[in-house]
């Protein structure tokens, strides 16, 4: 198959799939994408407030200036990047998708299976029930590569009129800090 091919085959699927909003992993499990409220989203987001940067007394100019440039602040920055956007991903999933269906011999959110392969590693199941078992079993089992996230993440904030604007945005939003 030519790589002409392969991108309008890719397209295709890609284009029925948002039609009914169905999300193919990689695993072969298949979601169904739904509009989750965004105000909810946005509260997610904003929970986790930006740090401060430093500050410093410049000399030449007689007053406090922040720094920016801190290599401490830089990855107190990347830090808080990576716990919102965690948290904002596992939002869309719990409140922006479903389970239609799963490949032959593929644990389900209910099994318990998986459960234990999760013990095992150390994870923390003290909030097992059915809406936790569904958000951890996604991301424990049903999601095998970025591209699966990223999937979640495109429909889910389509459909709820999210974008990635107001991802940056949202430690604007009042009670952020």
């Amino acid at each position: 198959m030519s790589q002409t091919e392969e991108k309008i085959l890719d397209a295709l699927e890609k284009t029925s799939q948002e039609d009914n909003n169905e999300i193919k992993l990689s695993s072969g499990v298949v979601l169904k994408g739904k509009k989750a409220n965004p105000i909810t989203l946005i509260e997610v987001m904003s929970s986790f407030p930006r740090p401060k940067p430093p500050v410093w007394q410049h000399p030449t100019m007689g007053r406090e200036m922040e720094n920016p440039d801190d290599p401490d602040y830089k990855d107190r920055v990347k830090a808080w990047e990576l716990e919102m956007a965690s948290a904002t991903l596992m939002a869309f999933i719990l409140l922006g998708t479903d389970l239609v269906s799963v490949p032959e011999g593929f644990s389900t959110p209910e099994s318990d299976g998986w459960i234990e392969d999760y013990q095992l590693l150390n994870l923390d199941t003290r909030p097992n029930n059915a809406r936790w078992r569904y958000l951890k079993w996604v991301t424990f089992k049903a999601v095998v590569d970025e591209k699966d996230l990223e999937l979640i993440r495109d429909l889910v904030g389509r459909l709820s009129g999210v974008s990635e604007k107001s991802v940056e945005s949202a430690e604007e939003f009042p009670g952020s800090e």
